[in-house]
């Protein structure tokens, strides 16, 4: 029963906790900008605001450092940001050559939207609903990042309002959180690499005119294909060649038995 309730009451009431900030994020964000007169900072502390919760709730559930546990530590950064600049060179490289600027951007939505977005959203979805399903409660890869990653592509969907739109933002949003918890996991749970990822990812669409290019906006999804395929590929090859076995395999497609991290609950 205590652990009944550990795994389950307690990260449902964090959430409700995170979604009813998140809901009313703007109103919490002009209450923070009436007193900061700084939209970038109200931005960033509405979220922080809303993550607390859920950062409680892996506290009680794994113990010791939240941070390491989920993987934040600064150990980890080298490697995120290293391994991310890599995987993220098919579509750096198509937008030095094929696209334009966009000179339409704003500093400071930049880095919100890409840094801040990345950060928060792979604590929230990687580290929180995905790590505690599949770490914790063990419904194994398959179940967790299908709850994960579908819970992540309905939050996207504010910004389509065609049914074609619609269908196209929910699956390559739920393709990419099923990369990125794929990531999360066969790198150790260093959620560094999904983090900063997902950040390059966000800035370079941000920061390249990929809708108006010499190849088309096919070119733009095929390069960020091509993006998904070398992490992919680079990653399996880097374990293959360490001989380190995948993480997520045949055993732990249903459930996951790692007792490196159940012991963590206490």
């Amino acid at each position: 029963m205590k652990n009944s309730f550990k795994l389950f009451l307690i990260p449902i009431f964090s959430y409700a906790l995170y979604f009813l900030v998140s809901y009313h994020f703007e109103v919490v964000m002009k209450f923070f900008d009436a007193y900061i007169h700084f939209p970038l900072l109200s931005y960033f502390l509405v979220y922080v605001l809303s993550v607390i919760p859920l950062l409680v709730s892996i506290r009680i559930i794994a113990g010791g450092n939240t941070l390491q546990v989920i993987g934040l530590t600064p150990r980890g950064l080298t490697k995120g940001i290293g391994l991310s600049l890599l995987f993220i060179l098919p579509m750096a490289l198509y937008g030095i050559f094929f696209s334009k600027l966009n000179t339409q951007i704003d500093p400071a939505n930049l880095f919100a939207k890409s840094f801040l977005a990345g950060l928060f959203e792979e604590t929230i979805y990687r580290a929180f609903i995905f790590g505690i399903l599949f770490r914790f409660v063990r419904l194994g890869f398959l179940p967790s990042v299908a709850v994960a990653s579908f819970i992540f592509a309905l939050g996207h969907l504010y910004q389509g309002t065609q049914v074609i739109d619609l269908v196209e933002i929910f699956t390559l949003t739920f393709l990419a959180s099923i990369l990125y918890a794929w990531l999360y996991t066969e790198w150790d749970f260093n959620l560094w690499i999904p983090v900063i990822l997902h950040s390059f990812m966000n800035l370079i669409w941000m920061v390249f005119n990929f809708d108006d290019t010499v190849i088309g906006s096919w070119g733009s999804n095929i390069c960020r294909l091509l993006t998904v395929a070398f992490s992919v590929i680079y990653t399996i090859r880097f374990k293959l060649k360490n001989e380190i076995p995948l993480s997520v395999n045949r055993k732990t497609l249903w459930k996951f038995n790692s007792g490196k991290y159940i012991n963590q609950i206490r």
